[in-house]
């Protein structure tokens, strides 16, 4: 007699692209949570930690570098997208160290947009330490920033990126260095230029928190990066980082525009703008993303997911699930979350909202197989939805929205083991329109986050151990 066990793994629709190429809408999402390497590049010592087992498969995070000396990783998407209505990039991010350092954690990660044009055969990185695999670098000498870059925002801990060490170009006012440093800050460097004394310009910078005391004072406090030494990850209710970073053309020239939200916040605070010349830096009509680390004496893991790129300036959503569980589980509790945005200038009292629990073939599931147990808005301006009494998976009415602001829909509900076969999943279905607005980009109305349901291991007598299958 065999016994099966199940389990259950997240993903979201990885690796979904949605792309019209005539008017330039798109949208590309990858949670990497799990093994899955699908449409992404991943090199030097970054690494899957789901892939790696470091963390469940359906729970893990791209790791770009270990928390020890001189780690460096990259990682971009393969998959290029038009600028033609500007872009949003979207990702969550840890910064976290299981040991002390003696440098209150190093160097930074920086998020990169070049040029689509560079293949594989001909990408390469700038310089590590504080040019952060973006910008120049003095050794080798003349090491050029990275191929086709166009954008490097630094998200700089430890405090280099901001000046011109190393032979980086140009520098951040004296006035806002802390010993010609910047740490705990977001930096922007500009184009990668053929001639080297022109690539990766420094732009501008915006200095976080409290910027009182030593240079050391600044780094040891929770901004980039925690610094807690912490035997496992921190939770998202003790550090978290979601970051968007948002491309407009408003008039003749680009709009940089940098958002994050920090944990226990429900709304995205702006930390920086600036307005790129299209001139002097013309946008190269196609760009990919990536994402680079490097740790020198100082450390910390650095991880990235939960990808989302997409155009800005509309009404979209987006889900996600951090939902996992063991074998074992004969019931669990799901929780998904909702975010529905309004990028656009004017306030929305009527955003039609419809979501479903569905099986792999999209047709709703019976209560048998899951039940929807609660609901529940933050960030609305109002609400219709139901909140509880369920009696289907399906869910359905209104919500509001001030302008450029956003909202989250919390469902949580049962699944029942049984429900569903092996290798199959089932799937949040979330679709948002409104009738107040001509909404230019369709391609990120939809959102979905399934979770698959596996066999994990047979048992042929149950007093021996399971084995993988």
């Amino acid at each position: 007699m065999n016994i099966y066990k199940y389990t259950l793994k997240l993903f979201t629709a990885a690796f979904s692209l949605s792309m019209l190429s005539v008017s330039g809408q798109f949208t590309i999402t990858n949670p990497l949570t799990t093994k899955d390497m699908t449409g992404i590049r991943v090199g030097d010592n970054a690494y899957l930690t789901a892939a790696n087992g470091v963390d469940p498969n359906g729970a893990g995070w791209l790791r770009l570098t270990e928390a020890t000396t001189n780690q460096k990783g990259y990682m971009y998407v393969l998959q290029g997208f038009p600028t033609t209505l500007g872009v949003v990039a979207d990702f969550e991010y840890k910064d976290w160290r299981n040991v002390y350092d003696g440098y209150f954690g190093a160097d930074g990660f920086s998020v990169y947009l070049f040029d689509a044009n560079v293949t594989d055969a001909n990408f390469k990185l700038g310089g590590y330490g504080g040019s952060l695999g973006y910008a120049t670098y003095s050794n080798p000498a003349g090491t050029t920033g990275l191929s086709g870059g166009y954008l490097g925002v630094g998200l700089d801990a430890y405090g280099n990126y901001a000046n011109d060490g190393e032979n980086r170009h140009g520098s951040a006012p004296a006035n806002t260095l802390t010993s010609g440093m910047l740490p705990n800050a977001f930096v922007l460097r500009g184009p990668t230029s053929s001639t080297y004394n022109n690539s990766n310009v420094y732009l501008t910078s915006a200095p976080l928190g409290n910027r009182s005391g030593t240079v050391d004072d600044i780094r040891q406090r929770n901004e980039i990066d925690y610094n807690t030494i912490t035997a496992t990850r921190p939770a998202d209710n003790i550090f978290y980082r979601r970051v968007q970073v948002i491309i407009t053309k408003p008039g003749n020239d680009y709009v940089v525009t940098i958002k994050w939200r920090k944990e226990n916040q429900t709304t995205f605070t702006q930390v920086l703008s600036y307005t790129l010349s299209s001139t002097t830096y013309p946008i190269p009509s196609n760009l990919k993303l990536g994402f680079a680390a490097s740790t020198g004496g100082g450390f910390n893991f650095q991880e990235i997911r939960n990808i989302i790129l997409t155009t800005p300036g509309n009404l979209r959503v987006d889900s996600r699930s951090d939902s996992y569980f063991t074998c074992n589980d004969n019931t669990s509790n799901i929780t998904f979350k909702v975010e529905v945005s309004n990028d656009t200038d004017a306030a929305l009292n009527s955003i039609d909202f419809n979501g479903k629990v569905a099986d792999d073939n999209n047709n709703v599931l019976d209560l048998s197989k899951f039940s929807i147990t609660s609901l529940s808005t933050t960030g609305f301006t109002n609400s219709n939805l139901p909140t509880s009494g369920f009696t289907s998976n399906n869910i359905s009415g209104t919500v509001g929205l001030a302008a450029k602001s956003s909202g989250i829909i919390t469902v949580t509900g049962k699944y029942y083991k049984k429900g569903i076969g092996t290798n199959r999943n089932f799937r949040m279905v979330s679709t948002v329109s409104s009738n107040q607005i001509t909404d230019t980009d369709t391609t990120n109305n939809t959102a979905v986050t399934a979770i698959e349901v596996r066999r994990c291991s047979v048992i042929s007598n149950p007093m021996l151990p399971a084995y993988s299958k």
